[in-house]
C-alpha cells in the first residue's frame, strides 16, 4: 500500500495540533510497513527549511527526501498542484489523503492524474467553528470550499462521533462515507518519567496551552482565575503558546481581564513554545484544563494525559470522548465561569484526587489513544477505499 498525504505541517513544522497528528501518524504508517510520502506544501513560505533537512526539488529524477522512511516532498505554495502531479506521476499512490481543505484543489489534481482513492480527514469544521466557536466570517464564507470536499472525497475521517454526527448534519449525502477514527499519539522516555515521578505538591500550577481564540474559553478561564488563585501565591496559571511571533506582552496586554489585576503576579503568558519548550512545562504542571467552546478532538488532552496530568475540560466532542469522568478528568460546562472555576478549586484543593486522576489517565491514553490502536482503524479505511477503484491489493 502507497499512501501519499497531502499536508500543510508535517515535522518539524508544526504550528498545532494538525502537525503533530499527521506527523505521528504517518511515522507509523511507515513503522508498520506501509509506504508513505508526504506533499508538504507552503516549504517557500517556511523560514529555517533547508536547516531541518526537508528540501524542496524540481528535478523529477529525485523523489524527495527520505526522512525515517517517509519521502518528503515539499512544495511552495505558487508551484502546488504542478509540482504534485509531477511527484505524484512518479511515485504513484494507491491512496490520497489530506488533511487541509484549502489543499483540495492539490487532491483534485493528484486523483486525476493517479485515478486513486481520496481520503479526507475533518481535523476541524469551518462552519461548527463559526456556529460553536463564534469563529470569524472566513469560517462560514469559505464553508463552501470544505463542504465540497467532503462531498467529493471516497472516504472521509472524523474524529469522534460527534463530529461524524456534525458532518452528517452539514452534509447529509455523505453518511455511507463517514468513518470515525480519532487521532492518535506517540509514547515517549520523557512523559513516562515525569507520570512515574509525578508527586502532589503544595505549590500547584495550572496549565493551559494551545491557540488564543474565543472558542477556546481562554476569557472563561480568566475570568475564573481570581476565584483559584487567591492571595497565598501557592498557585500560579501558565498560558502557554499563542500565535508565533506574538510576544507574551501583547498577549497578556490583549487577553487579560481588569478581573485579574489583583493576581496578575501569579498568571504568565509563555508566548510561542517549540515543542521540548512545551513539553518542560507539562512536566511543570500539576493541572491542565481545556475549556473549549468547540473542540473536535484536542491533541493536548492526550498530551498531558501521556504525562500523568488531571484535566479539566469543557463537557464537548473530543474531551467528552476522550475522557471519563471523574476517572481521567473532570468536566465543566462549556462557556461557564462558575462550573469551570469549581473544577479547578476540587483539584487544587485535593492532593490525592489529582494524582488518582492523572495516574487514571496517563494508563488510558496508552492502552487506547496510542497510534499502533488508531493506526488499525485508519488502515481498514485505507483498504475500503482502495477497493472502490481497483482490484484488492495486499498490505
Amino acid at each position: 500500500m502507497r499512501v501519499l498525504h497531502i499536508t500543510t505541517e508535517y515535522p518539524p513544522i508544526v504550528y498545532g495540533g494538525l502537525g503533530t497528528a499527521v506527523g505521528g501518524l504517518v511515522n507509523a504508517s511507515a513503522l508498520a510497513g506501509i509506504q508513505v510520502a508526504v506533499l508538504l506544501i507552503g516549504h517557500g513560505e517556511v523560514p529555517g527549511y533547508i536547516q531541518s533537512g526537508l528540501e524542496s526539488a524540481t528535478d523529477c529524477d529525485v523523489l524527495g527526501r527520505q526522512v525515517d522512511g517517509v519521502t518528503v516532498w515539499a512544495v511552495p505554495h505558487l508551484s502546488a498542484i504542478s509540482e504534485s502531479v509531477r511527484f505524484a506521476q512518479r511515485w504513484r499512490p494507491d491512496v490520497i489523503h489530506v488533511h487541509v481543505f484549502w489543499l483540495a484543489h492539490v487532491a483534485a489534481a493528484v486523483r486525476r492524474e493517479t485515478h486513486a482513492p481520496l481520503v479526507y480527514t475533518v481535523h476541524s469544521l469551518d462552519r461548527a467553528e463559526y456556529e460553536l466557536g463564534q469563529g470569524p466570517p472566513e469560517c462560514l464564507s469559505q464553508w463552501s470550499i470544505q463542504a465540497d470536499l467532503i462531498c467529493d472525497a471516497d472516504r472521509i475521517i472524523a474524529l469522534t462521533q460527534e463530529e461524524r454526527e456534525l458532518v452528517e448534519e452539514y452534509c447529509p449525502t455523505v453518511s455511507d462515507r463517514v468513518r470515525v477514527v480519532g487521532n492518535g499519539i506517540a509514547d515517549n522516555a520523557h512523559a513516562r518519567k515525569h507520570w512515574w515521578l509525578r508527586k502532589a505538591r503544595q505549590a500547584v500550577t495550572v496549565l493551559y496551552t494551545g491557540r488564543f481564540v474565543d472558542r477556546k474559553g481562554i476569557r472563561e478561564l480568566l475570568n475564573a482565575a481570581p476565584a483559584f488563585l487567591g492571595d497565598d501565591g501557592n498557585v500560579r496559571l501558565v498560558l502557554a503558546g499563542g500565535h508565533r511571533g506574538a510576544p507574551a506582552n501583547e498577549l497578556a496586554d490583549y487577553w487579560l481581564p481588569p478581573s485579574c489585576e489583583s493576581v496578575r503576579k501569579e498568571i504568565l503568558f509563555t508566548g510561542w513554545l517549540n515543542s521540548e519548550e512545551l513539553s518542560a512545562w507539562y512536566a511543570e504542571a500539576d493541572i491542565l484544563v481545556v475549556p473549549s467552546w468547540y473542540e473536535p478532538l484536542g491533541m493536548v488532552i492526550l498530551e498531558g494525559m501521556l504525562y500523568g496530568l488531571p484535566i479539566v475540560a469543557a463537557l464537548v466532542g473530543g474531551p467528552k470522548e476522550i475522557l471519563t469522568s471523574e476517572h481521567t478528568g473532570l468536566f465543566c460546562a462549556p462557556k461557564d465561569v462558575t462550573s469551570l472555576q469549581a473544577q479547578i478549586i476540587r483539584l487544587i484543593r485535593d492532593p490525592e484526587l489529582r494524582l488518582r486522576i492523572g495516574h487514571e489517565a496517563a494508563m488510558e491514553v496508552r492502552s487506547r489513544w496510542l497510534h499502533k490502536n488508531v493506526l488499525s482503524r485508519m488502515t481498514n479505511v485505507y483498504r475500503d477505499a482502495v477497493s472502490l477503484r481497483v482490484s484488492p491489493i495486499s498490505l
